[in-house]
């Protein structure tokens, strides 16, 4: 049988807690639960010996338990301190549920909101973009006519031949508005 080395055994134990889909911290905790610590043989000891020893592995146990449970509360409050310190006007039920999802895979917390933002206004930013593409390929704006310049009967009779040729449009718009005696 080949033997393995210690990295290859820690990318097996990632792997199995991935298919498992547990975090890795969880997955070692359910092996030592199910595979850790069994009683030593304990035929030929006397009984109170036996129990004795068989209740100090409990309690051996269970204070492990209970030193894991105490570290995963202290690293909790630390991240979430770490996460005010750096966002001090989010409040817990503003952060969205794919940032909890992806808390739950062992991303800490101020990392996935960070990668949240990140990613919102980069979606935002693409939005901006297209509209703006879209409205640049658009119609144009028609003018209600209020930026044209008003051309009275009497202010055309003034106009040299070359300003009448240059405004002959708005002129003739104008017209339509004259009153011919």
């Amino acid at each position: 049988m080949k033997k393995i080395n210690n990295e290859e055994i820690l990318d097996r134990i990632y792997d199995l807690a991935d298919s498992a889909g547990m975090r890795i911290n969880d997955f070692m905790t359910k092996l030592e639960e199910d595979y850790g610590e069994k009683l030593p043989d304990l035929d030929g000891l006397p009984v109170e010996i036996a129990e004795e020893l068989a209740g100090a592995r409990v309690a051996k146990k269970e204070q492990k338990k209970q030193e894991r449970i105490k570290q995963s509360e202290a690293d909790a409050e630390e991240e979430i301190k770490k996460f005010r310190e750096i966002f001090p006007d989010v409040a817990a039920e503003d952060i969205p549920d794919e940032v909890w999802e992806e808390v739950a895979k062992g991303t800490s917390l101020s990392a996935a909101y960070a990668l949240y933002k990140i990613s919102e206004e980069n979606l935002n930013k693409y939005a901006e973009d297209v509209n703006n593409r879209n409205s640049r390929r658009g119609a144009k704006a028609v003018s209600d006519g209020s930026t044209e310049p008003v051309f009275t009967k009497e202010l055309v009779e003034k106009m040299s031949d070359k300003d009448v040729k240059s405004n002959y449009k708005g002129i003739l718009n104008a017209m339509k508005n004259w009153r011919f005696n």
